[in-house]
């Protein structure tokens, strides 16, 4: 069993335990996984902790207490060694589902069921882990609860599938076939770069699959084939930023089968110069990007993307504070 193998395995009784969602296993669960002192990083508000009992009190206990019934739904599992870099990843990528019957940082409940997309990347240790970084889909959960602060999106919104072939890899790992997915997708990504307002397609046709689906975050989208994309995602970016530059090389990509992930904390950084960039009005200002991203490679093509931003950090570094508009917007629901 390969060293990858091993660590989605480690990873099966926090999976099991976090889908029955009983609080005590999950727990359990917790600190059997993490080391004491590993780093888990989270999207804005939520922030940094260390170890799994800051991360049980800190992000779970106030979770539980908003849904107290509340269950992960895993719908890719994989694992894979960073690539031109150190540390074995796990990624895992799903919906939390639950009642949604207490507030949960400021969003009114619904008393109805929700759901929120989450992105987590682990990177093992002698089979525990030491860092964890993750993406939860908050605004979903806004949108969800009518109470939705952000200029609207251009994309579809809704509860996006698991991959059409199934996203939880059982297999053996296979080193070569992973490294060959992760090279179609570090190629298109070095081809969107070249990319600008007058040509934001520039790295679709030669990579993507016709009829290709990106699941974007809750405040983005999603799209579908060559022209949603790029009239949903490429051309705000391209119209909205300058100076915007991936941090490929400093990121972690690794592969699992047709399956690649990719994190970086940062992952990229852009000025915000123009129109169309999430509906806002050019600031001026320098921003970093946070991102979590799956993709699935079908034929030597990107047949499926999920994509998860940190839009929270993004507003809040632009100078909109989401939260407090969401809090205006629930006194007034009230």
């Amino acid at each position: 069993m390969s060293v990858h193998d091993a660590n989605k395995a480690r990873l099966a009784p926090f999976r099991a335990a976090f889908a029955a969602g009983v609080p005590e296993g999950m727990y359990h669960a917790l600190l059997e996984l993490f080391e004491p002192e590993a780093r888990i990083r989270l999207g804005f508000p939520l922030g940094e902790a260390a170890g799994p009992d800051a991360f049980w009190g800190w992000i779970y206990g106030p979770l539980l207490a908003a849904m107290p019934d509340f269950e992960r739904r895993d719908f890719i599992v994989m694992a894979g060694a960073a690539r031109g870099g150190t540390g074995d990843w796990v990624g895992l990528g799903g919906n939390i589902v639950g009642t949604f019957v207490s507030p949960w940082l400021g969003i009114p409940p619904t008393g109805r069921p929700i759901h929120m997309r989450y992105h987590e990347y682990y990177r093992f240790e002698d089979g525990r882990v030491v860092e964890m970084e993750g993406l939860w889909d908050i605004p979903q959960v806004m949108h969800q609860a009518h109470v939705w602060p952000m200029a609207p999106q251009l994309g579809v919104e809704w509860m996006c599938p698991a991959p059409a072939e199934g996203g939880v890899i059982d297999a053996p790992h296979d080193a070569e076939q992973g490294a060959a997915a992760v090279n179609v997708v570090w190629d298109m990504l070095h081809e969107l770069q070249e990319g600008d307002a007058a040509m934001p397609e520039r790295g679709l046709g030669g990579r993507w699959h016709p009829n290709a689906l990106w699941y974007g975050s809750t405040g983005i989208g999603s799209a579908r084939g060559h022209r949603g994309i790029r009239d949903v995602v490429l051309r705000g970016f391209r119209t909205g930023l300058s100076d915007n530059i991936r941090a490929l090389d400093e990121g972690v990509f690794f592969g699992d089968r047709n399956f690649v992930a990719f994190t970086g904390w940062p992952s990229a950084e852009a000025t915000h110069s123009g129109d169309g960039f999430l509906g806002l009005a050019p600031t001026g200002r320098r921003f970093i990007r946070r991102s979590l991203d799956f993709w699935r490679i079908e034929d030597g093509l990107i047949r499926e993307n999920w994509v998860m931003v940190d839009l929270l950090d993004i507003y809040r570094q632009l100078g909109v504070d989401v939260l407090a508009r969401m809090s205006a917007i629930a006194t007034r629901a009230a």
